[in-house]
């Protein structure tokens, strides 16, 4: 069974989404729910299947930024999402608001390692996803950056949390 990471998610920095943003079947922004703080006792990848993805993570880190890209030589942040869970096994829709209808909702205090965390980055609703990583972190392809490790901290990605969602058991 993978670990729930409820502690991880302990209110020290809410998010100010004051309306939900995406409005599907996938996620939704819950207002202030979305809150984080560290914990020493969540560790990251728990599982075989976990850290099998995280290697495939890491494999991708620096990979540079181009909008519409799928490949090691260039990926957006979709491409990205998309590209680990195909390595892994499992296929997942090409854009993040797609990605965002088709993933099983999870609550705030119920995210696991190799979730997907959505963002409304464009005040449009859905416009960037990322993979939880744990300790309050995840991965991403960032626009000015390529792929790289971030913290849920950050006042910009915390504030334009619109949710999470799983595809994974």
């Amino acid at each position: 069974m993978r670990l729930h990471h409820a502690a991880a998610l302990a209110a020290l920095l809410a998010a100010g989404c004051a309306r939900p943003v995406y409005l599907g079947q996938g996620v939704r922004c819950m207002g202030g729910r979305w809150a984080f703080g560290a914990s020493s006792s969540e560790a990251g990848p728990a599982t075989a299947d976990d850290r099998r993805m995280m290697q495939v993570i890491e494999s991708w880190m620096g990979t540079p930024y181009l909008y519409g890209g799928t490949t090691r030589s260039g990926v957006d942040c979709s491409g990205f999402t998309q590209a680990v869970y195909s390595e892994i096994g499992v296929e997942i829709p090409r854009t993040a608001s797609q990605q965002a209808e088709a993933a099983r909702r999870v609550d705030p205090d119920d995210l696991e390692f190799g979730d997907l965390l959505f963002f409304n980055t464009s005040g449009s609703g859905i416009s960037h996803v990322g993979i939880y990583v744990g300790s309050g972190f995840f991965v991403h392809a960032s626009s000015s950056r390529g792929v790289r490790r971030e913290s849920l901290a950050n006042p910009y990605y915390i504030t334009r949390i619109a949710g999470a969602g799983r595809f994974l058991d």
